[in-house]
């Protein structure tokens, strides 16, 4: 019986943290990806800043490294990645849509459907990149609140 309460405290819970995170990724929205990989960065160098107090050396350089790449990698080189990533799906797409149309036969819609998408959120990445993901963080918000409220009404 114990179990079952806990197991149902640790739902609810979770529903909570569900809707607190979906919250903030609509509220904050690409900024909460600068914030996220800050925080994973201040703690990857404190825990090797932890591990070099252990004397276990190695270990805790590669923590305290990981963690400024991480800050450094959130402030310098997000939007370059962004932008690499945005001209991959451009050239992923239109490689898929070539072949699709070259194929003989009845074409499927949904690859066709699939590499049309990937060619403008690559083109959405590339021209304006945080607009697009603005939303794309608004939607996982969104259907992290959803998620949330739908685990509460079960408990």
């Amino acid at each position: 019986m114990a179990k079952n309460k806990k197991q149902s405290y640790d739902a609810i819970v979770m529903a909570i943290l569900y809707i607190v995170i979906g919250i903030l990724f609509i509220a904050f929205r690409s900024s909460l990806l600068d914030w996220m990989l800050t925080v994973s960065g201040i703690l990857a160098i404190a825990y090797g800043i932890y591990q070099i107090i252990k004397k276990n050396l190695v270990p805790g350089i590669i923590f305290v490294v990981v963690g400024i790449l991480l800050i450094l990698g959130g402030w310098l080189f997000l939007e370059i990645a962004l932008i690499i990533f945005g001209v991959l799906l451009i050239v992923y797409g239109a490689k898929e849509l070539v072949m699709l149309l070259q194929a003989k036969g009845k074409t499927p819609i949904f690859p066709l459907l699939v590499s049309c998408l990937a060619i403008v959120a690559g083109i959405l990445l590339v021209v304006s990149k945080w607009a697009f993901f603005d939303w794309f963080f608004i939607v996982i918000g969104v259907i992290l609140i959803i998620d949330g409220i739908l685990a509460l009404i079960k408990k």
